[in-house]
């Protein structure tokens, strides 16, 4: 049987050390990872909706049923991934859809 009161081996110091800096670089780690998430999701979230020439608000607006987002300070037009997919794909071609978005900007009506 050990003494209570006996001094704790050197391999028993080595060991808790051990597993304490284990502990501690697990507990960084996530922390890290955690600040790294929250950082990204606070980027996109100041970025959402912004124009990314001027960083006015981007407004959504449909053309023959594709959204596209419009810019109300510099009037840019941005599409989101496979939008222009869509669109290349349409039958009768881009011209109405190219022809109503351009229109709005000198005050015409869009269509649907």
């Amino acid at each position: 049987m050990t003494d209570p009161t006996s001094k704790p081996s050197q391999n028993e110091e080595e060991y808790f050390k051990r597993q304490d800096m284990e502990l501690l670089a697990r507990r960084k780690a996530e922390a890290d990872r955690q600040r790294a998430a929250r950082e990204k999701d606070e980027r996109r979230q100041a970025h959402f909706m912004k124009c990314p020439k001027c960083g006015g608000d981007l407004a959504t607006e449909n053309y023959h049923n594709i959204q596209v987002d419009r810019c109300g300070d510099c009037r840019g037009v941005w599409f989101d991934a496979g939008e222009v997919e869509s669109l290349v794909d349409k039958p009768g071609g881009s011209g109405g859809f190219f022809g109503d978005v351009f229109g709005s900007i000198a005050g015409r009506k869009k269509k649907g």
